[in-house]
């Protein structure tokens, strides 16, 4: 589901740059803003809180943990901050271009340049937020390693070798 919630995300994202391009090339506003708008509404922020909670879950049940691993934290603090970016900036953004563009009202370059800028952001960091489960880079963070036991009582590790039979 985690898998699910993180690529789906990705791909909505960037459906939603794609949009935000064909807009600020000149395609018509009326019908690229309110596209943009109802895959926002419907999709982006119900699939980045989807990715967050079920990361939460995975990182807290599993060997991985969340502050474990450099590359577990970072894709949680950029999952985080995209879920709220999205919710606080991108959401809105796209249904006020999306009421502009219906009223016909003509966008201004810069808030057109602006959806295509925070879309494209928003896709790069998705992008690595798919891509850190992959690689696994940074190692581990510092204080946080556990000692594996493989399955010896700590007495039973204690306990001096056999002698050597002769």
């Amino acid at each position: 589901m985690h898998v699910a919630g993180s690529v789906g995300l990705l791909g909505v994202d960037a459906t939603v740059a794609v949009l935000g391009v064909a807009g600020a090339r000149g395609s018509d506003p009326r019908t690229v803003y309110p596209a943009a708008d109802l895959l926002g509404g419907a999709l982006l922020v119900p699939l980045a809180l989807v990715a967050l909670v079920t990361g939460v879950v995975l990182g807290a049940l599993t060997p991985w943990g969340l502050l474990r691993h450099w590359w577990v934290a970072v894709k949680l603090a950029l999952t985080g901050a995209g879920a709220v970016l999205a919710v606080v900036v991108l959401t809105p953004a796209l249904g006020a271009a999306a009421q502009a563009a219906t009223a016909g009202d003509v966008l201004p370059t810069a808030q057109r340049l602006e959806l295509v800028r925070d879309a494209g952001a928003a896709s790069g960091v998705l992008g690595t937020t798919v891509a850190l489960p992959v690689y696994k880079p940074f190692g581990r963070l510092r204080g946080r390693r556990r000692q594996v036991s493989g399955g010896a009582s700590p007495a039973r590790r204690a306990a001096p070798a056999p002698a050597p039979r002769r």
